[in-house]
């Protein structure tokens, strides 16, 4: 029997509690529905080629909001999501479903359940050992750096949105322990340099297993 099998442990930490935000007016509903671009999910009648790496990741977000000079915990904001990673030679594609689960969410900030679609584009390994990445997603296009094994990613995504929103930039931080089966990444929204909302993820790295017997059994 073959299924997924969990690569190594990772629960959440979790971070000090504080004030409870007081949530956005409606308005930023729209903003946040905006900010998806139709078509970016490339469409094809045919099985796609193999790809050469597939990985699944499994986790957890906790978000703050950059308040009065200090970072303070939105639980309402809170979402589990999963991502799928396929690398198909010079390029990654990952899709990557978010839900929000918290009674108190009132959908200021999209959906409850979202679903986005990346395409990473690697470049020329530089002298430094940098990747120049190009972005193109559900999110806006963006541009970003990493290392020749995608340990550590700086992502940068820009949505075109109304001048009006809270926010005009996605910035992500990314860091893959491949070997403990771990994911670590802060998504930031931005209005130009100044912070708005972030999020903690964390998620761990599930693979393909194959079990002696059903898994499933009691």
């Amino acid at each position: 029997m073959v299924g997924l099998a969990h690569v190594a442990p990772s629960s959440p930490k979790g971070l000090p509690p504080m004030k409870r935000w007081v949530l956005v007016p409606w308005l930023l509903f729209t903003f946040a529905c905006a900010s998806t671009v139709p078509g970016a999910l490339p469409l094809r009648a045919e099985k796609g080629p193999e790809p050469e790496v597939t990985l699944l990741w499994v986790g957890e977000a906790q978000a703050e909001r950059f308040e009065e000079g200090a970072w303070k915990r939105v639980p309402a904001f809170d979402y589990e999501f999963t991502v799928e990673q396929r690398r198909f030679g010079n390029h990654w594609e990952s899709v990557k479903h978010l839900r929000r689960r918290h009674p108190d969410y009132d959908g200021s900030a999209g959906p409850r359940e979202q679903t986005m679609f990346f395409r990473v584009d690697l470049g020329a390994v530089e002298s430094s050992g940098s990747v120049a990445l190009k972005l193109a997603s559900t999110l806006g296009p963006g541009e970003g750096t990493t290392d020749r094994a995608f340990r550590e990613a700086e992502l940068v995504f820009h949505p075109e949105l109304s001048s009006f929103a809270p926010f005009d930039t996605y910035r992500i931080q990314q860091h893959y322990e491949y070997e403990q089966g771990l994911l670590k990444e802060t998504v930031s929204l931005d209005k130009g340099e100044r912070p708005w909302v972030r999020n903690h993820e964390r998620a761990g790295l599930f693979a393909p297993h194959r079990f002696e017997s059903p898994p499933t059994t009691r």
